[in-house]
């Protein structure tokens, strides 16, 4: 029986632009994308991996500048590094015209990739195979710029020519394995807000003709498994692409076993971001300050772990003692992490609103907080309850404390 191993790292987004972070922070976070692919590449030369598999979005766009492309080409040329199989992704899509994968525009600009990387250039599956290891064949399709995203890479028809190449193998899979390797999006699985691409259900990667699949577009780790082997996997997003992608990030290396039965594949995860993203609730109830809440926002932060090289966001929650105002984290604060986001929507002034609906309207105050509450009541939309409510607070304020200070603008629920 043979292992034949890769090293599988997908998603880098390279050149992305960072826009949810601070100016000062956005040329950190992409030298933290180009040093997770340096990484790789050093950890598939030491743990003598046969190839690396990388299933789409290498770059954020599809044209990237100069030096982004001329980074990438020489990270694949350092001595040592081992065939590269790249599928290109809904980001970076191939088209004859690419600046980033064209041979012909490549070479025009003096950096051509090296001999070692395939780069898949067809919508339909195309194999290679794995130098020597010829039994092994690496399959791969790429996202082609303007081709509809909703073609299934996995159904019937795009994979019969699959099948039939396979059926030339015994049956035992002792002549070798096919590999697939592709961008698309796990049914079922997709985060929120992330747009669908070459959609595939688990069904059809069960009746796949493919041993392993390595596929890109989901940034969050995920594997099929079943009878103990790992059938299809996300390596997820190389680093932490935005505040939603938790945890940690990094790539996974496939230990495929060749030569009884039906090959089966065993995933270990490695880690290439130093950063963790984290997300925290923190109560603030009865803080009498800004001080106050920026305490328990450290406790918060402290609590989970999160140190000064992560990102973070602390979402607030609970009522602010009467006249306390919080614009953001103090400058002791600031330092705590990488990046510090502050969500102060769930935020709201220590006002007992139960006590004013059941009022009897007998003063100005009652009756002004009593019709507020009741189109807060009928009101369906968020938006528009979050007007209504900053209102409420507003006028309550011009009440009690006789002022009107900036302070409700990022209700929310």
């Amino acid at each position: 029986m043979a292992v034949v191993r890769f090293l599988q790292v997908s998603d880098l987004h390279l050149g992305r632009p960072f826009g949810s972070l601070p100016a000062e922070r956005r040329s950190d976070r992409r030298r933290d994308q180009r040093r997770a692919l340096e990484l790789a590449v050093r950890l598939a030369m030491e743990r003598g991996v046969h190839a690396i598999l990388l299933p789409g979005d290498l770059f954020d766009m599809e044209w990237v500048d100069a030096d982004t492309l001329a980074f990438a080409v020489e990270a694949f040329k350092v001595s040592g590094c081992p065939p590269v199989f790249v599928a290109p992704g809904n980001h970076d899509p191939y088209s004859d015209a690419s600046p980033t994968w064209s041979p012909s525009l490549m070479r025009a600009r003096g950096c051509p990739w090296p001999e070692h990387v395939h780069v898949f250039t067809t919508v339909e599956w195309s194999a290679r195979p794995l130098p020597g290891m010829e039994s092994v064949r690496i399959w791969g399709r790429c996202a082609i710029a303007g081709v509809a995203s909703a073609e299934r890479p996995l159904g019937p028809e795009a994979v019969s020519h699959v099948e039939r190449a396979r059926g030339t193998r015994p049956q035992d899979g002792s002549a070798g394995a096919d590999v697939a390797v592709f961008h698309g999006s796990r049914e079922g699985f997709l985060p929120p807000g992330q747009k669908s691409w070459a959609p595939f259900s688990d069904d059809e990667a069960w009746r796949s003709p493919f041993d392993y699949l390595a596929v890109g577009h989901i940034h969050t780790a995920q594997r099929l498994q079943g009878d103990g082997a790992v059938r299809l996997a996300y390596a997820g997003a190389a680093i932490g692409l935005d505040f939603g992608e938790l945890g940690t990030h990094g790539c996974c290396e496939v230990r495929l076993a060749v030569g009884e039965g039906r090959p089966g594949a065993e995933l270990e995860f490695i880690e290439l971001d130093r950063r963790q993203v984290f997300d925290i609730a923190a109560d603030v109830t009865g803080c009498g300050s800004a001080e106050q809440v920026d305490r328990r926002i450290a406790k918060a932060l402290d609590q989970v772990g999160a140190s000064e090289q992560d990102l973070a966001t602390v979402r607030l929650a609970g009522r602010l003692g009467r006249g306390v105002r919080y614009a953001g984290p103090g400058p002791e604060l600031r330092p705590r992490a990488f990046h510090l986001r502050v969500d102060t929507r769930g935020l709201r002034p220590d006002y007992d609103l139960d006590a004013l609906r059941a009022g009897d309207g007998g003063s100005t105050e009652e009756r002004f907080a009593r019709a507020l509450l009741a189109q807060l009541d009928a009101e369906q939309d968020p938006a528009r309850r979050a007007g209504i409510e900053a209102a409420l607070y507003y006028g309550l304020d011009a009440f009690r404390l006789h002022e009107v200070t900036p302070a409700y603008e990022e209700l929310g629920g």
